[in-house]
Formats: C-alpha cells, sequence, structure tokens
C-alpha cells in the first residue's frame, strides 16, 4: 500500500491517498501511526480519503474496527467530516458501512475528489 498525506485549504483538511492492495491491517496501522505521530492537526474541518486505484482488501468487523480507534480518539476525529473517495462498487461498501456505525463523526462516501472537498469544506450539505 502507497500512503501519502498532504494538507489543502490552508492546512484545514487533510488529503490523504492511499494506491494498490490496501489490506486492513495497513490502513489500521496507517491511521494509528498518523495519530502516534500528530499528524492529524488540531482545527483541520476534515479528512479526505482518496482510495482511487487502492482495492480495499476488509470486510465489515474491520470497518467496526476503524470506527473503533476513530471515536476513541474523539478529541481529534470528533466532529470531522471524513470522505472516502472510492471508484469502484466493491470499495463503496466500506465507507457506507461506516456511515452506519459512526456516531462522534460525519462519514460519507464520494466518486470524485472534488464532490468529497466540497462536502467537507461545507459548500455542500
Amino acid at each position: 500500500m502507497e500512503h501519502e498525506i498532504k494538507y489543502i485549504d490552508d492546512n484545514s483538511i487533510l488529503l490523504r491517498k492511499v494506491r494498490g492492495k490496501a489490506e486492513f491491517s495497513d490502513i489500521y496501522c496507517s491511521w494509528n501511526d498518523m495519530i502516534k505521530k500528530g499528524e492529524l492537526k488540531p482545527g483541520i474541518k476534515g479528512i479526505i480519503n482518496d482510495f482511487h486505484n487502492a482495492e480495499l482488501i476488509m470486510n465489515i468487523a474491520d470497518v467496526k474496527k476503524l470506527i473503533n480507534l476513530f471515536e476513541e480518539n474523539a478529541e481529534i476525529f470528533g466532529g470531522k467530516r471524513i470522505a472516502v473517495v472510492v471508484d469502484t462498487y466493491k470499495n463503496i461498501v466500506f465507507p457506507i458501512v461506516g456511515q452506519k456505525f459512526a456516531s462522534k463523526m460525519e462519514i460519507r462516501p464520494f466518486s470524485t475528489c472534488d464532490a468529497a472537498y466540497d462536502w467537507v469544506s461545507g459548500l455542500m450539505r
């Protein structure tokens, strides 16, 4: 799994790009590392996860574990908008399930980064 992060919009939005085979353990560890390194800066409105050209290898139980990680770190993720951009029908199921389980943040699937940006930045409801 290739993983790259950058901040956009005056550091108010984190853009996270993931490419290749993205197994659950890799995804979970990358979030954990970002938390430990303080890469999720205070004051960000939200996070855009771009999974174009990625193959998510996980299951529904794994999605619940990710949501638990986010909610255990509510001081970082609470109240944030988390957009998940996917380009295959197989990958869309994971952000949809995440939407159902998340209670402390908003999660939504998108098919384009532009639409995800509009939602995260507040231009779209």
